[in-house]
């Protein structure tokens, strides 16, 4: 007697059911995330609402990789905190100490512990104290949104506006690499005339990005 051939049992797919999300309900989503994370996030002359719009951006654009499974409030939460972090890394930390490139540069701290085999103390390197004079002009330049802003970031960092752009080595790179708009922008300022907040939010940017890019 010939056996019948077993049935192979097909097991059932699960389906995964996507969430549906309307032009509506993704602005809403975007507005409670850049209200959240705008503040927390703002530096430098990044403000609330320039933040806000630059969460805007980043959510749209990871919206394109959105499965439709988690709810949407987390992923795009998730993502943008991560592209916030890499902005603000990107756009306000200074470069590295020059002591990695010096030849008593003691990495294991084998011989002191600040890890210079000269000097107890970094400022007594007259190439440390170089380096940073010259990064903390650039990372100070980085608060000023207007000239009215001047007064105020004086009281708070003990140094004036004016004092910066008085800096020999800083003057010679601009002078050097700013030309156009920015330029003339630059040299009203410089001759201590007043300047609208767009024209000086211009001028700090190229600035940054010259000072940035000029590690010597």
């Amino acid at each position: 007697m010939k056996k019948k051939p077993s049935r192979k049992i097909k097991k059932k797919k699960t389906k995964i059911v996507k969430n549906k999300v309307s032009e509506a309900e993704l602005l809403e989503i975007i507005d409670i995330i850049s209200k959240k994370l705008a503040y927390k996030f703002k530096f430098g002359y990044h403000e609330y609402d320039d933040m806000k719009q630059q969460i805007t951006i980043f959510a749209l654009e990871g919206f394109k990789n959105y499965d439709g499974i988690r709810p949407l409030e987390n992923f795009l939460w998730t993502h943008v905190r991560n592209r916030l972090f890499n902005y603000k890394r990107d756009n306000y930390q200074r470069p590295d100490k020059p002591c990695l490139t010096c030849p008593l540069y003691d990495p294991h701290c084998k011989i002191s512990n600040s890890q210079c085999s000269k000097f107890t103390d970094k400022n007594e390197c007259s190439l440390y104290e170089k380096w940073s004079k010259r990064n903390n002009i650039k990372k100070n330049l980085m608060y000023l949104t207007s000239v009215e802003d001047s007064g105020t970031f004086e009281k708070n960092n003990k140094i004036s506006f004016s004092e910066n752009m008085a800096n020999k080595e800083i003057l010679d790179i601009l002078d050097r690499d700013l030309n156009g708009e920015e330029r003339e922008i630059y040299l009203k300022v410089k001759g201590g005339v007043r300047v609208n907040r767009g024209d000086m939010l211009k001028l700090t940017t190229k600035m940054r990005k010259i000072l940035g890019n000029d590690n010597g």
